[in-house]
């Protein structure tokens, strides 16, 4: 944990204080209190993070997310007494186009939450929006591109959600048409842009990309499990130097090549491996670089 020291006397003004993590507890030694520190501010010291043996859970704001098997009384009682959270959901899947979690409260009331991540902020209701913490990575890889290309990128997001990728190629510079179905989703996204003071280069609609994308880009995000069955009319607002990245849980170069090819372009196609999803099962980013 990033902290900055103060006197115990300091913690009723701590609600106040702009480089505060109001997502995390400070911690009280004596007359000294440790208080945690938003990733984009200084801090005098950094705290190893405390260990903790048990099943994996995803942290939103003050919010635990099980996912997977239902959490047993035993994991119930380990992340009380670890995280002391003022609500816990166990989402066992998401479902449909919009991606809705399929939800069940264990405890407290679901909330909307602020949850910070790679120095953005985003605003979301986990029983209501997804979230995927373990896609940090390829995030922060889509910002590393946008940020090395010698030329300024018009970039699509096709299913933009809250703003997960669409974050990250603004503020490495491009200009991002993003694109969400889900209008509470949309709203979230929205709100996000101008929380993260990105609006100037973000153009937000809310509808069926395939209906909404126009002109060509530069560069596509094709962030859904269902992106393959999207392709055809990301490439007809591709061309010669475009990039793609189609996220999928059954990577298949040579079929994306032959649809590539019913368009007239070749294509250079790499694979990525982003986590593992299932059982012998990852979810991987094809990135089709059109020629």
């Amino acid at each position: 944990m990033r902290a900055r020291i103060l006197p115990a006397g300091a913690l009723p003004e701590l609600k106040t204080l702009e480089w505060v993590d109001q997502t995390r507890r400070p911690y009280r030694e004596g007359d000294m209190v440790y208080v945690p520190v938003r990733e984009e501010y200084p801090c005098d010291l950094h705290i190893p993070n405390r260990r903790r043996r048990g099943r994996g859970y995803q942290r939103l704001g003050d919010t635990i997310i099980f996912h997977g098997r239902r959490p047993s009384a035993s994991d119930l009682f380990d992340i009380h007494a670890f995280e002391q959270p003022s609500c816990i959901l166990f989402m066992p899947s998401h479902t449909g186009r919009c991606r809705i979690p399929a939800c069940e409260v264990i405890s407290g009331t679901p909330h909307e939450v602020l949850h910070r991540e790679s120095g953005f902020s985003y605003r979301l209701h986990p029983a209501n929006v997804m979230f995927s913490q373990g896609n940090r990575p390829e995030k922060e890889r889509i910002g590393s591109c946008v940020r090395s290309s010698p030329a300024h990128e018009r970039i699509a997001d096709m299913f933009a959600g809250i703003g997960y990728f669409t974050l990250h190629a603004a503020d490495a510079g491009g200009s991002v048409h993003a694109m969400e179905i889900n209008p509470t989703s949309y709203r979230y996204l929205q709100q996000n842009i101008r929380e993260n003071g990105l609006s100037a280069r973000v153009h937000a609609e809310c509808g069926d990309c395939r209906d909404l994308l126009s002109g060509t880009y530069s560069r596509i995000i094709m962030g859904h499990f269902e992106a393959e069955a999207y392709l055809h009319d990301a490439l007809c607002h591709s061309e010669a130097g475009s990039t793609l990245h189609l996220h999928t849980l059954d990577p298949d170069p040579e079929r994306v090549a032959a649809m590539v090819l019913d368009h007239g372009y070749d294509a250079a196609i790499t694979v990525h491996k982003v986590k593992k999803y299932a059982p012998q099962i990852w979810h991987s980013v094809m990135d089709v670089v059109v020629e």
